[in-house]
């Protein structure tokens, strides 16, 4: 800790010079003024209609909320500087759910109780939000945002646009008509209460377009409030005919706002026409610990510093919860604010002498609220939620694929003329069919190859590498890739009747599907399985699979998905190799018997039996029983052996793991060679897989062959390269094959 601070919770105390405490006072003020006129804002649009004589007790919560979570959100936050207050999205909820209460309370209901009990309600909601706020971060699910898709979201924004721009006309009309009368609001005298709001709102719109100060908003609000009261002034009606005409807010109790409930008003709460409500509280915390997110995910991009989620999940708990204990309204973090107090390094004094103004006003203010007029109250009203319309369906139209754009109108349309809660429903449905769609057109075959591209590890003699060549488009192999559900699996059967149905293309007899990235499969997609059967019988082929796991083996199996006749193989390789098998033993009437492959490639290369029959002199003949070492991993380079009989694996060996294949070789084949002749340590290991006969060389023998007949070993020199040769080329073919 350096010297002169002190730490506290989550804030530290230090010495303030006076450039320091200038930013910090100025933006602060700045950061009150626009909360108040959020906040009046907010509590004139909730507390509207049948509550609008106790609209300044509603403002008295509202600033109540702001100040509590301001402090809290200032003290707690993981940026220095984060700045709170009332939101958007909420309050328009709460505007419909004050709304729907008050319609639901009994016939002859007193103001005052409907009052109390839509303060409770706000209270509650506030509360629960929270909590919910609250939990979440200690839980450490902060990401759980990123699952929502984006469209989904952009529609609910667009549709809170949408909300708060209807409220703001209702406001400023005193009603908004129901869409067959719509034509009343464009009756003059109706016409002149609203208009002007909306011509102030476009105003601030082109006026923020044009300049990034922080000053704008409040000076332009401010402003337009100033010619109001100069066009009062010369109409020569004054405040007091101002305010009889409904053009003022108010009138407002003198003194104090707060407290406007008490614990002895819980008595006249109406708790059915609360608890009916479930559905917009829980609306409310989900696009509140969505929007909360994203804010701090924007100002960690907009600062280039880093945001703890789940702290400011929590600092916005602790603030919401303070806030509903006092009936206030629901306040987390305001990515503008934040960002502007960050720009001018106002830090966390900022917020804290925002939230000490939105007190004051609390306090001692009630009389100047008066003085605001309902017209620039709308009008800014009119401009948040048109804010919101610009960004989301303005904006994205030459942004997001139309896909996604006519998610996002589609949730506007059903906010607009069904209601927000069928909006939410139609959303979390959308999310769910986004999800579907989007996941089912991910592509869940990882590389579609044939024998010819794909070929398992078993080093044959060139014959039958010449008919496996020509012949292995009839092993198809299908390596697939990730989860499995009911929408990837019917793709994958569309794609194998395509090609099983296609005209001109060779009909596979042997159909291999690869599980080793599959991470799972839905039980609705083992039906998509069962097809793949019948599809592959009927045309002829076999279905094989292979690196099932156990738990997909046990869904097959459970699901009767497949027949017992379908194989399935541990890896890839051991599936190809079956493959070729079953197709060299049916090819044209079988595979050729070779009883001599050895012999038979070294005459291929040296041409001579007397050469050939020299070569060998050379060598020690040795036997092998199934399961011997040949080789292990670690031995020293100083044989080589040729296998004239048999089969043999070469196998990386990891302790603890089991042995993986690397190759198989049969009768024919050189085995050892790099090692001898680059005088490398032996980096696997040979196991004999039947009884083998081999022909072993030694260094001492290569040298005494190399000194005694040096056209004998310019003759084994020339087989071992052409080997190599053969082997390279082949290599060659499959990855260009893999390539293509």
């Amino acid at each position: 800790m350096n010297p002169g601070e002190t730490s506290g919770i989550g804030i530290s105390v230090s010495r303030f010079s006076l450039a320091q405490l200038l930013p910090s006072l100025s933006s602060g003020l700045i950061i009150g003024l626009v909360e108040v006129i959020v906040a009046i804002s907010f509590a004139a649009l909730i507390f509207a209609g049948p509550l609008s004589p106790v609209v300044g007790q509603g403002i008295g919560l509202a600033l109540a909320g702001a100040a509590l979570s301001g402090l809290a959100i200032a003290l707690f936050s993981s940026v220095p500087g984060m700045a709170s207050g009332n939101q958007d999205v909420p309050a328009a909820i709460m505007a419909v759910t004050a709304a729907a209460i008050v319609a639901a309370m009994p016939a002859g209901t007193g103001l005052q109780e409907a009052f109390v009990t839509v303060a409770v309600a706000t209270g509650v909601t506030t509360l629960l939000t929270g909590l919910l706020f609250w939990i979440l971060g200690r839980f450490r699910l902060g990401s759980l945002v990123r699952f929502i898709p984006f469209p989904v979201l952009g529609g609910f924004l667009a549709g809170t646009g949408w909300l708060l721009m209807h409220g703001a006309i209702g406001f400023m009309a005193g009603t908004v008509p129901p869409l067959a009368s719509l034509g009343q609001l464009f009756q003059p005298d109706q016409l002149l209460r609203w208009l002007p709001g909306v011509l102030l709102a476009l105003l601030i719109v082109v006026i923020l377009r044009r300049t990034t100060s922080a000053l704008a908003l409040p000076l332009t609000v401010l402003g337009a409030a100033g010619l109001f009261h100069l066009v009062v002034a010369f109409s020569g009606d004054g405040l007091a005919g101002a305010s009889a005409g409904g053009w003022l807010l108010g009138p407002f109790p003198s003194g104090r706002l707060w407290p406007s409930v008490t614990p002895a008003d819980f008595d006249m709460v109406h708790w059915p026409a609360v608890a009916v409500q479930v559905t917009n509280v829980a609306t409310i915390g989900l696009m509140s610990t969505v929007a909360l997110l994203l804010n701090a995910s924007g100002l960690e991009l907009a600062t280039r510093s880093e945001v703890n989620f789940d702290r400011e999940l929590q600092a916005a708990g602790v603030g919401c919860i303070v806030s509903g204990l006092a009936g206030g309204l629901v306040s987390y973090q305001q990515l503008s604010l934040s960002a502007m107090n960050q720009q001018v390094r106002g830090g966390r004094l900022a917020p804290l002498v925002a939230a000490a103004m939105c007190a004051v006003v609390l306090f001692f203010g009630g009389t100047v609220l008066s003085l605001f007029p309902r017209v620039v109250l709308g009008g800014l009203l009119f401009f948040l939620g048109l804010s919101f319309v610009i960004d989301w369906v303005i904006r994205t139209w030459s942004i997001l694929p139309r896909t996604d754009y006519a998610i996002i109108m589609l949730i506007l349309l059903v906010t607009a003329t069904v209601g927000f809660l069928e909006a939410v429903g139609v959303g979390l449905l959308m999310a769910a069919g986004l999800f579907v769609l989007n996941y089912s057109r991910i592509d869940i075959v990882r590389d579609e190859l044939t024998g010819t591209h794909m070929q398992s590890r078993v080093t044959r003699l060139p014959a039958h590498r010449q008919l496996l060549h020509a012949r292995g488009e009839q092993i198809y192999i299908f390596r697939l890739q990730g989860y499995i559900f009911f929408g990837t699996a019917d793709r994958l059967v569309d794609r194998v009747r395509r090609y099983l149905e296609g005209p001109g293309l060779p009909r596979p007899c042997y159909l291999l599907l690869d599980f080793r990235r599959v991470t799972g499969i839905d039980s609705t997609a083992l039906w998509g399985f069962r097809r793949l059967q019948q599809l592959a019988q009927a045309s002829g082929a076999m279905l094989v699979l292979t690196d099932v796991a156990p738990g997909i083996r046990h869904q097959f199996a459970a699901g009767e998905a497949l027949d017992k006749s379908v194989p399935i193989f541990p890896d890839l390789d051991r599936g190809c190799e079956w493959c070729e098998t079953q197709l060299l033993s049916t090819v044209d009437g079988g595979a050729e018997v070779v009883t001599d492959p050895l012999r038979q490639e070294l005459l291929r290369v040296l041409e001579s039996e007397e050469i050939m029959t020299r070569l060998l002199a050379y060598f020690e003949r040795q036997e092998a029983a199934a399961g011997d070492y040949l080789m292990r991993q670690g031995d020293s380079p100083d044989v080589l052996f040729l296998i004239a009989s048999g089969r043999v694996t070469a196998q990386l060996e990891r302790e603890g793991e089991q042995p993986m294949r690397l190759q198989t070789m049969e009768g024919g084949h050189v085995l050892g060679e790099l090692g001898f002749f680059l005088g490398m340590e032996r980096t696997a290991a040979v196991v004999a897989d039947t009884p083998c006969v081999i022909y072993r060389l030694s260094q001492e023998a290569l040298a005494r062959m190399s000194a005694q007949e040096p056209a004998i070993a310019s003759a084994f020199h020339r087989l071992i390269v052409h080997l190599l040769a053969e082997r390279v080329v082949h290599l060659v073919g499959v990855v260009d094959a893999l390539q293509q």
